[in-house]
């Protein structure tokens, strides 16, 4: 007999058929066991295994995950074979020597040019080995008479039963329909269940099964010998006393003796433990977090739409949270990767504890998080809820020896009131949230009208700062520094500029929080310091060039390398380089940051304190810093001369920074009776519009220069 006298001329389907086609067309037709996937030639490249395709798709999330996309994702890709002339002994022999697991997910039959003709089964083989018993000699299905019968056949019928029995990777037994007896069971079922042979053959399910199961075996067993057709099904075999269970795939069917009556149960049997145990952790790794183990951003998109739909018809508010850890990338670069993956696991289990029992906690990604909180009677629970957050978050972490400070903005949105959409109520929560960020972070917020124009535009801003990076638009101009005691300009402050094409000049204030936002800062800051550096290095000497340095510029480990090569390639003095920091580099107290000032200042690089006094000012910073000046913020100077309290400060910083050794100079001076006051309170240096304004072309101002005159300052 060949194999294509076995096999059904199912018809095949091409490789973009959806998965939700397929599943409709095996509801249609309960008969159809296997269907091939074919090309555009006819030739099959697939093969798809009705039982465990139903499986992928009824679990949870399957129809969400394949129902749309095309069948090659769900189908065997490396099928058996076979062509249709192929005798079906030979066939048998030649696979169970070599294939024998592929044959449980049956096979494809072909023409001789390879054009797709049928598929067929493991069961077909064998009903067809049971039809031909004048040519093997015997037939496993003889075994339906008797064991030892089956055992006196020839030769050649051992050595088939050995090949297809024996030595096949799945479990094999015959059962007598008359008394309910195991007569037959190969070696792979003996290693399933943990059973040796000479005790399983000659029982009933009884006698190993529960009661239960047992029961159900049986009716199983009488409608297959009644209606005939294939049971396929998946079970644990609990047996009796039995310990390390396995979940195994099982298909039955009834044998028939000469006459056409139903005489044994042949079952095939496979153990897919493993298989299973490895989708459901793919299955988890597809909606879980493998670092938290929170729900990830999918999960997270099902549960909120869920949460919304209970909500409506409860007629309960709902409340989203976005969470954005604050200075996470600060710790991230300074203590490494293993450190950011230790915070967020230690972030995570704070926040758990923050939650309620109808809330879900998930990670959407990187360091952001997000909460559901469900049931909600007033929105002062989610404000409570909020403010348990940031006040976990803003508790020192300590992550092996080293303490770490990050804290939590974060945005709300409720619902009804903001949005009736899960993807809507992310929107309004995420438009809150970067509303926090951008008013100083640590803090949270709930959504409010008006918030979206103002997030609108600031993301427009956002995409312009990336193109004039990109087409190199923005610009350095540097501002005077005046010496008081000499009356001349000794260097100048570079100023970062952006001449919009349509906004005009964008302010550094409003644009140096998104690139430090966006992780901008430090391609900015490099490009910044290599081009006053550049510039500085063609003025005259011993003229100065300050930069101001932002606090994320300072922690990136790289910095003081940034500061070598700015000054090697434009060959400027160290001396002639001065970086201002502000108050806030200080604060988080990172070694770190200390350790760069002071090598800086072995370079030779000085370093000044700026806008000193109007943030966290201290005397101790004084002391530990490595300073050579102090800026007096310009909120300071606008009160001289006429306010008291003014004169008494400026007097006091300029005196102490003088017995420090110390340069001051004075930003925003604006009129001539602001400087001549500042030269009686000792102070060094003065800037501000009576100097000059911000340029271009600082290097007029050094040709312009010359002695003091009556009405003000030249240049």
């Amino acid at each position: 007999m060949q194999i294509r006298d076995l096999c059904s001329p199912v018809p095949a389907i091409r490789s973009d058929v959806t998965g939700d086609a397929v599943y409709q067309r095996f509801e249609a037709e309960p008969d159809v066991m296997l269907i091939a996937v074919v090309d555009a030639d006819h030739r099959p490249i697939g093969l798809v295994e009705r039982n465990a395709f139903l499986l992928r798709m009824a679990r949870a999330y399957g129809r969400a995950l394949f129902a749309h996309r095309p069948i090659s994702l769900l189908m065997d890709p490396k099928p058996l074979i076979v062509a249709g002339e192929t005798l079906a002994s030979d066939f048998t022999a030649d696979v169970m020597s070599s294939r024998p697991a592929d044959l449980l997910s049956g096979f494809i039959v072909v023409e001789r040019d390879g054009v797709y003709a049928g598929v067929g089964a493991l069961l077909d083989l064998l009903r067809a080995a049971s039809e031909e018993r004048s040519r093997f000699a015997s037939d496993m299905f003889d075994l339906a008479r008797s064991l030892e019968t089956a055992r006196a056949q020839a030769d050649h019928n051992r050595i088939f039963t050995e090949a297809v029995i024996e030595h096949i990777p799945s479990m094999v037994w015959v059962k007598s329909i008359q008394d309910g007896r195991y007569v037959m069971l190969n070696r792979a079922g003996e290693a399933i269940l943990g059973v040796a042979r000479d005790a399983f053959i000659g029982q009933t399910s009884s006698d190993f099964f529960p009661g239960a199961v047992a029961d159900s075996l049986r009716e199983e067993d009488r409608r297959l010998a009644t209606n005939g057709g294939v049971v396929d099904f998946e079970m644990l075999p609990y047996l009796r006393g039995g310990e390390d269970q396995r979940l195994l795939h099982l298909k039955k069917i009834a044998i028939c003796d000469g006459e056409g009556h139903p005489e044994y149960i042949l079952g095939v049997g496979e153990d897919i433990t493993d298989r299973r145990q490895a989708e459901a952790r793919i299955e988890r790794m597809a909606h879980f977090d493998s670092l938290t183990d929170l729900p990830n951003r999918v999960l997270f998109g099902s549960h909120l739409e869920a949460t919304l739909d209970q909500a409506a018809r409860r007629r309960e508010r709902a409340a989203v949270l976005v969470i954005d850890l604050d200075r996470f990338k600060l710790v991230n670069d300074t203590l490494g990767h293993a450190a950011g993956d230790a915070l967020l696991t230690e972030v995570a289990q704070r926040m758990r504890a923050c939650i309620g029992p109808r809330d879900m906690l998930a990670r959407l990604g990187g360091d952001e998080f997000a909460i559901i909180q469900a049931g909600l009677a007033q929105p002062t629970e989610t404000r409570a809820l909020a403010a348990r957050v940031v006040a976990a978050l803003t508790e020192p972490f300590d992550l092996g020896g080293h303490e770490a400070r990050i804290g939590a903005s974060i945005g709300v949105a409720v619902y009804p009131e903001d949005a009736a959409a899960g993807h809507e109520l992310l929107k309004k929560a995420d438009i809150a949230l970067y509303r926090v960020k951008s008013e100083g972070r640590g803090a949270y917020r709930f959504f409010e009208r008006d918030m979206d124009d103002r997030i609108q535009a600031q993301r427009a801003v956002e995409i312009d700062l990336r193109e004039a990076m990109r087409k190199g638009e923005l610009a350095a101009h540097f501002q005077p520094l005046f010496d008081i005691a000499r009356r001349r300009i000794v260097g100048f402050e570079a100023l970062m500029r952006w001449p919009h094409p349509t906004r005009g000049w964008v302010p550094p204030a409003e644009f140096i929080p998104i690139a430090e936002d966006l992780g901008l800062i430090r391609p900015l800051g490099e490009w910044m310091l290599n081009e006053s550096c550049r510039m500085a290095a063609q003025w005259p000497e011993p003229a100065t060039v300050a930069v101001n340095i932002s606090p994320l510029q300072m922690h990136m480990a790289g910095f003081v390398a940034d500061v070598t090569r700015a000054l090697a390639h434009s060959g400027l003095a160290p001396g002639r380089l001065e970086l201002e920091i502000t108050e806030s580099v200080v604060l988080d107290n990172d070694p770190a940051i200390l350790r760069h000032l002071h090598q800086l200042r072995e370079m030779g690089v000085r370093i000044s304190l700026d806008d000193f006094g109007t943030g966290y000012a201290s005397l101790a910073y004084l002391r530990r810093l490595p300073l050579d000046k102090i800026k007096i913020d310009q909120s300071f100077i606008r009160g001289l001369p006429d306010a008291p309290d003014a004169m008494a400060i400026v007097r006091a910083v300029a005196r102490l920074a003088g017995d420090l050794g110390m340069v001051t100079t004075a930003e925003g001076v604006e009129t001539e009776a602001q400087l001549d006051v500042l030269a009686q309170l000792g102070c060094t240096q003065a800037q501000g519009f009576l100097i000059g304004h911000a340029d271009a072309d600082p290097v007029r101002h050094l040709r312009a220069q010359g002695p003091r005159q009556a009405g003000g300052i030249n240049g």
